[in-house]
């Protein structure tokens, strides 16, 4: 009999044969936990209702006219989508406690009703026929053998659509960012080649991705038909020799894989022969010298750079920039020059010009004409900044380069867990790791500020991951509060840091202020043992205990703080609070750190500026907002998206937030 391989796992074989095989060894597929969404089960549901209801609308939209405008069409969708999904939370009480996420999936499915709508309106029937001729199918399930040898392949389809043409089309639904994007490509063409063998017809891949606005991704069939003949039927006949000899499954390529993988101590078990991604060290590297440059400075690499080692599209795009700055510098008469070979980060492009002979003011009056005609005719963002004698022109970059957490973590992996406390916040222009320590008298404390859409939910994310990632809850623990109830969400993050909790997520200063006056007390107390050992701080206090007796480093994390203090007795009460953690808290290993999304003078008094010496500043709205922050502008220029400002003591250094994953 043949080898039977599920869609999943060949997933998995794609990313790393030995999580394939582990998972065979196990009798389960592993669910890889990055790019999940806790509700992405809720959203199949519901649309597969959808899709095998569509021969029997509901009588409000087959009562619907021929012809009938695309928002009324659109509407009317998007109530029957919302109507599943308010049969499911009334089913599960435990979706009350995920608001944030509901309000996402509720988006989702009103972004599929706008999808729908704008399909019906290429047809020209009534919008129930042109519903059924649109959406032909929901959840079905395929199998089928790769070759008249290969292995069986099965797996459930999420959709069967047909455009205005009447080609069918394998629809696969993801609720996640694009993190995932070459696996899921694999898995929609992969979809089409099972499709085709089972029933003979031919569908185009289309991927629908939620996040929660939708983005279609189309696949041409030539191009799917490529990628399963070169990449996935070569590792599906490989896996069912992994199968039947797990021993024999090769360690994966990619080096951003072995950190964050669930299996990673079985793998060590299983494969215990050195793999460098999983078990070396990284290489040693000095600490950041303290500089105080301005805005970008490019100071001691931490590391060696990861941005300039796999990044020649970014390098090449970096010298046409820089060739084309040049040039448009010698038509304002200006003869200069590049000093040092251009920045390539992950989201911009720093490049540095000099002049060869006169004054600089000569090349500062001709920049604001270059930048105009970078961004009229090459559609480029760009900014000049003035750093003493340095000039340099700041580019977005065409096509950014995400960042992710696992692979720096990797990187200073020997440094972070040398002691707890200390976290990865970024990587900067360079590709040098922007890193923190609470221990540092200069960041014993963090202020973050972004406004919607900076990036502020996914880089306290991080940051609290990347000090969980090397010490276990007897070394740090948090206390999490989460007003809006949407940034410590999702299954991947619950699981990495659930053990370090010191109870539940707080939602409101009734719950909030009890803990910060536990951590008062707890703060005391603490002293007082110091006291009787004669020891001045938490580390020199467990160095002299037992590890039993060890203290573990607090750590409480309030987003949105300012929706806490909306009444002038309770932020009476939290500020009293956060000034005496703020002034003697650092020694006894409790620390802060506050976040919100409106830095203004009403939201951060002088008492937080003054007790949350650590600055963290993504994209604000105004110069005056950067400056609460900061005590300098350039924030309200920064690109969103994790592209952020920080002083940790050390002077202020640009860099760009990782994604977990």
């Amino acid at each position: 009999m043949s080898e039977r391989i599920s869609v999943t796992e060949v997933r998995n074989a794609l990313r790393c044969p030995r999580i394939f095989a582990l998972g065979r060894l196990r009798r389960r597929a592993v669910a890889f936990p990055v790019g999940s969404s806790c509700l992405g089960s809720t959203f199949h549901r519901v649309v597969d209702r959808f899709a095998s209801g569509v021969s029997a609308p509901p009588g409000y939209f087959a009562a619907l006219p021929g012809g009938a405008p695309r928002d009324d069409v659109e509407a009317s969708l998007g109530r029957w989508l919302l109507d599943g999904l308010v049969e499911e939370l009334s089913s599960d009480p435990t979706y009350a406690a995920i608001p944030g996420e509901v309000d996402d999936l509720a988006e989702a499915l009103r972004e599929l009703a706008r999808h729908l709508a704008g399909r019906l309106a290429a047809l020209a029937l009534h919008p129930a026929e042109a519903l059924r001729e649109v959406v032909r199918a929901g959840e079905r399930s395929f199998e089928s053998a790769l070759g008249p040898d290969g292995p069986v392949v099965h797996g459930r389809i999420d959709a069967l659509y047909a455009d205005s043409r009447g080609q069918l089309e394998v629809v696969e639904y993801k609720l996640t960012d694009e993190a995932n994007e070459e696996l899921d490509r694999a898995q929609v063409a992969l979809y089409r080649e099972l499709v085709r063998r089972a029933e003979g017809v031919e569908a185009r891949p289309v991927i629908l991705r939620f996040a929660p606005t939708l983005r279609e991704t189309a696949m041409a069939p030539a191009d799917s038909d490529a990628l399963l003949e070169r990449t996935v039927i070569p590792v599906v006949v490989q896996a069912a020799t992994w199968a039947a000899s797990p021993e024999t499954a090769p360690p994966t390529s990619r080096r951003d894989i072995c950190a964050a993988c669930p299996l990673a101590q079985d793998c060590a078990e299983t494969y215990p022969e050195r793999l460098a991604s999983r078990d070396d060290p990284p290489s040693a590297g000095p600490r950041p010298r303290p500089t105080a440059e301005g805005p970008i400075n490019e100071g001691a690499a931490v590391v060696r750079p990861l941005a300039t080692t796999d990044d020649e599209d970014g390098r090449r795009d970096a010298e046409a920039i820089k060739t084309r700055i040049l040039a448009e510098l010698k038509k304002e008469g200006v003869a200069a020059v590049a000093p040092k070979p251009a920045l390539v980060g992950p989201t911009l492009f720093i490049i540095e010009i000099a002049r060869r002979r006169g004054p600089v003011s000569h090349l500062d009056r001709a920049a604001d004409d270059v930048q105009h005609r970078l961004a009229s005719e090459d559609d480029l963002v760009v900014t000049y900044e003035k750093q003493g004698g340095h000039r340099h022109f700041v580019v977005k970059r065409p096509k950014p380069r995400r960042v992710y957490l696992g692979p720096l973590l990797e990187q200073r992996h020997e440094w972070l867990q040398a002691k707890a406390g200390r976290f990865v916040l970024g990587q900067r222009p360079g590709g040098e790791i922007l890193t923190g320590d609470f221990s540092d008298a200069s960041t014993p404390h963090l202020l973050v500020a972004g406004q919607s859409g900076s990036g502020k939910s996914v880089l306290l994310q991080s940051l609290v991951a990347s000090l969980v990632q090397y010490h276990g809850p007897a070394a740090i623990r948090f206390t999490l509060v989460d007003p809006k109830r949407v940034t410590f969400i999702g299954p991947t993050f619950k699981a990495a840091v659930g053990a370090h909790l010191d109870g539940p997520i707080r939602y409101v200063a009734e719950e909030t202020l009890p803990v910060i006056g536990q951590l008062v007390d707890n703060m005391e107390e603490r002293y007082r043992l110091f006291e009787k050992a004669q020891v001045s701080g938490v580390d020199e206090y467990n160095e002299q205990v037992e590890p039993a007796a060890r203290l573990e480093r607090r750590l409480l994390v309030v987003d949105e703080f300012q929706d806490l203090v909306a009444e002038k007795d309770v932020a009476q009460e939290f500020f009293a609070g956060i000034k005496r953690l703020g002034a003697k808290a650092r020694a006894a290993g409790i620390h802060m750190v506050l976040a919100t999304q409106r830095p203004d003078r009403a939201t951060v008094p002088p008492i937080v500026r003054a007790n949350l010496t650590g600055k963290v500043a993504l994209q604000v709205s105004s110069q005056v907002n950067s400056r609460i922050v900061l005590d300098a502008g350039g924030a309200e220029r920064l690109l969103g998206k994790g592209d952020l400002l920080a002083d940790l003591g050390h002077g202020l250094v640009r860099a760009q937030a990782p994604m977990i994953g």
